[in-house]
């Protein structure tokens, strides 16, 4: 009897043991699991807030774009916010069109997304800065994508706001004059005054200056050119740009490659039968000049130069654009000169003028026609005409001009 007391004792104490190393083991293993949740409950937490932003971009810019530009430090940033629009909202982003001057303008730039537009002094006749200004924040304020507002301010005969009454102070002569009359210092004043004026209103961009090497007043470009030679054209390409854009006015050197000495026409095509050496000695220097000093953008002409081209106008001649992205180096945004200037659509190889102009290599596209270039280049995007990484290509360059300009925030 005494044994099996001892037995079932011994029994007891061993059951006794065995369970306490179970529930020790169980409460180990137990916290283990806890503090491995908690380690991973931080990195799968989501958020309801659909607007919430990246501190900084995460996705990172195909090596295929990258080409080292002078807007490249924002294409990871404008990448990122290229992979959240539609293929719409891509296509309007290469738009700049002619602003209506009626109640349509914010309709248009909405419905289409667009890139920016630019202005005629038609739309703003009878309006006060205020109201300019007024006007132009509205529609960056309901823009979709922060807009390029641009306005051709050259000076002399083609200005925007200048001659209008809600300017009086101002009034600019053209270059060739100021030059004539002070010479580059002069000309520089003039340059720095009108980017303040259009920097007070929300114009960000300037259609000008123009480079043309006009020499004599029958030439197209004689009375828009500054009149100098090369070198001073040159230098003269480089300060305006300089002083400009570090007024927050970007410029646009017109018109690549140069009307040059082409006597004036009233044929709706112009054509240049000049010799492609002396682009390569005259013509092209003053817009090197202004690339090197980072020019943002380069407007093409809508001319027939044979020697570099014979079947295209250089705003849709694809070799025009290789030989200003890889002979000049210019990294920037490329521009066409208005497609609704004239019928070019002998030139388009068999495609819609807006749909070459993409193809050639421009990032913009300037029409007065924004309706038909919209759904051109979107119907040209869907059946592979112009391929993806083509819009991408564009549309990246464009949005990273907007983020190192800070038009985009």
């Amino acid at each position: 009897m005494k044994k099996f007391w001892i037995t079932s004792v011994v029994i007891i104490l061993i059951s006794a043991i065995l369970f306490s190393i179970s529930l020790f083991y169980f409460i180990g293993v137990t916290k283990e699991n806890e503090a491995t949740v908690d380690q991973i409950a931080p990195t799968t937490v989501k958020t309801d807030n659909k607007n919430e932003k990246p501190t900084e971009a995460t996705t990172k810019c195909p090596a295929e774009f990258m080409d080292g530009g002078i807007f490249s430090a924002n294409y990871d940033k404008a990448y990122e916010y290229m992979m959240g629009m539609t293929t719409e909202q891509m296509v309007g982003q290469l738009i700049v069109g002619s602003c209506p001057v009626d109640e349509t303008a914010e309709t248009m730039m909405t419905r289409y997304a667009l890139s920016g537009y630019y202005y005629d002094d038609d739309n703003f006749y009878y309006m006060s800065a205020d109201e300019i200004k007024s006007a132009i924040d509205k529609y960056q304020s309901n823009a979709s994508t922060p807009m390029i507002m641009a306005v051709e301010e050259e000076g002399g005969a083609v200005t925007t706001l200048s001659d209008l009454e809600a300017f009086p102070e101002y009034e600019f002569s053209s270059p060739r004059d100021v030059y004539v009359e002070g010479g580059l210092d002069a000309v520089k004043d003039n340059e720095a005054s009108k980017a303040m004026m259009l920097k007070s209103v929300g114009i960000n961009m300037n259609l000008s200056p123009v480079l043309d090497m006009a020499e004599d007043y029958t030439q197209i470009m004689y009375s828009r050119s500054l009149g100098g030679t090369v070198d001073e054209t040159s230098k003269y390409a480089s300060e305006v740009t300089t002083l400009s854009q570090s007024k927050g006015v970007s410029v646009a050197l017109k018109h690549f490659p140069g009307y040059g000495t082409i006597p004036d026409s009233y044929e709706s095509v112009v054509v240049d039968d000049r010799e492609e050496s002396v682009f390569v000695s005259t013509d092209y220097k003053p817009f090197e000049a202004g690339i090197n000093a980072g020019a943002h953008c380069v407007l093409v002409s809508n001319v027939l130069h044979t020697a570099l081209d014979d079947k295209c106008v250089a705003s849709l001649s694809a070799d025009i654009h290789k030989t200003l992205r890889d002979d000049l180096k210019f990294t920037g945004l490329i521009m066409t000169d208005n497609l609704n200037n004239a019928d070019y659509s002998y030139y388009a190889d068999n495609k819609s003028v807006y749909v070459q102009a993409v193809v050639a290599g421009n990032d913009l596209i300037m029409v007065d026609n924004i309706e038909d270039a919209y759904t051109d280049i979107l119907d040209a995007v869907n059946d592979g005409t112009i391929d993806k990484t083509t819009l991408h290509r564009a549309c990246l360059r464009v949005l990273a001009y907007k983020y190192t300009t800070g038009i985009m925030k």
